[in-house]
């Protein structure tokens, strides 16, 4: 299918979430830097897989809980 599924973490890739937004009280610069880079090779990550003609997907850990609107986007992602 040359489809790949990303299931990433909501703190760590910098989600818009409620727990993807907050930022550490300890180290902040340090973690900022650190979300920040996760999400530059996120999309460097993204644009390699679409220039071998892949398809991505990125699940976020907060949607994961939602076990029908999951089976959903899965089955018309992969078809």
């Amino acid at each position: 299918l040359r489809k790949v599924v990303f299931v990433h973490g909501c703190f760590w890739h910098g989600h818009d979430c409620a727990r993807g937004a907050r930022v550490p009280e300890h180290n902040r610069d340090y973690w900022t830097a650190k979300i920040g880079r996760n999400k530059e090779r996120d999309i460097k990550t993204a644009a390699a897989l679409q220039e071998m003609d892949w398809r991505s997907l990125v699940l976020w850990e907060c949607e994961l809980k939602d076990a029908g609107s999951l089976r959903r986007i899965l089955k018309r992602f992969l078809g």
